[in-house]
């Protein structure tokens, strides 16, 4: 009897065993990771890949001195851009820009003219938001 017992523990471990799928050890991805954001001025973020908009296409933007808005929708007409403000951006910020070129290089030099980032939240929408400072440049000691 004592046999037949172990010999079914036996059976059901090997079992067991069998059952349970190899588990290999493997190296994160780079999807595991965090990914850096740029929060200067003028750059656009995707982390999630959601923007669709192709910006190498041709655009010009002309506004001096008018509000932020203006410029947003000369960009839409061209692109089919939706613009969304974040916290600290008006569409009545004062803006001066007269430029022609890829429309990646048009949001960058807005954005700076601005001090603002651009974060996708769509396949066509950009959020507008405060760009990161630049750091203080460290004083050194005098000698």
């Amino acid at each position: 009897m004592n046999r037949r017992i172990a010999r079914t523990l036996l059976l059901a471990a090997a079992g067991l065993l069998l059952a349970v799928p190899a588990v290999r050890a493997t190296a994160p991805s780079g999807k595991e990771y965090m990914q850096p954001v740029d929060t200067s001025a003028g750059s656009v973020s995707d982390p999630k890949k959601l923007f669709k908009v192709d910006l190498d296409r041709s655009v010009k933007v002309s506004v001096s001195e008018m509000p932020l808005e203006v410029a947003f929708n000369q960009l839409n007409a061209m692109l089919g851009i939706e613009f969304g403000y974040g916290e600290g951006v008006t569409s009545q910020t004062p803006v001066t820009l007269n430029m022609t070129g890829k429309g990646r290089d048009v949001l960058k030099a807005l954005g700076t003219n601005v001090g603002i980032r651009f974060e996708a939240n769509g396949p066509l929408q950009l959020r507008a938001v405060r760009a990161r400072a630049k750091a203080p440049l460290r004083q050194t000691p005098p000698k």
